[in-house]
């Protein structure tokens, strides 16, 4: 009988041959949800007061939603416009090279991610020093002299509509998107990516 006992594993032994769970084994802490949605509420917050102190306009007096490209006074005042395409496209690709980098970070973190950066490209677009630097001439009818409130807000929800679709997609069809729509743009309008960069830097 005592050797019975003596074989017999004691239960605190028995627990304790458990391997510890590793770091990464445990559950991770929650709250990554609610900061995205902080900094995205302080991005939104930030753009507002940044385009009323350059006392942009609220939005466009002419009943329209939509600026056409034969009527490109309207561009940048109107909700959408072609360039909207821009920052669909904008979205589309930020994620997928987000994703890419980081394949950890949760839908929330992704659209913060994307939110914070074309608020970040709105502000710097919006400078006076920026607007001066695109070079247009005084009678060019493509001519930018800013956002409206209600444009630049549209101008981020589009892109974070371009992050949603993308998301599923493989990235070579986004990338292949990307350029096709560059250059309709390019065809389109007369304006584009590579045409804004050119003007800038190298006009």
């Amino acid at each position: 009988m005592k050797d019975e006992h003596r074989s017999a594993v004691p239960p605190v032994l028995r627990r304790s041959a458990t391997p510890l769970p590793v770091a990464s084994d445990l559950p991770h802490p929650r709250g990554r949800g609610r900061q995205a949605a902080l900094f995205i509420v302080l991005a939104l917050a930030a753009k507002l007061a940044f385009l009323a102190a350059l006392q942009r306009p609220l939005g466009c007096d002419c009943s329209q939603i939509w600026a056409w490209p034969g009527d490109v006074r309207l561009n940048s005042r109107t909700m959408l416009d072609p360039y909207s395409l821009l920052h669909l496209i904008f979205g589309a690709v930020l994620v997928k090279l987000v994703r890419w980098k980081r394949p950890d970070w949760p839908l929330w973190t992704l659209l913060a991610a994307v939110i914070v950066s074309s608020t970040i490209w709105e502000m710097v677009e919006n400078l006076p020093a920026s607007i001066r630097m695109f070079g247009y001439s005084a009678g060019d009818p493509l001519a930018y002299h800013g956002d409206s409130i209600v444009n630049s807000l549209a101008d981020t929800v589009i892109a974070t509509l371009g992050a949603l679709l993308a998301l599923p997609v493989a990235g070579w069809l986004v990338a292949l998107v990307a350029i096709g729509a560059e250059v309709l743009l390019s065809l389109w309008m007369g304006d584009g990516f590579l045409i804004t960069l050119w003007r800038a830097f190298g006009g």
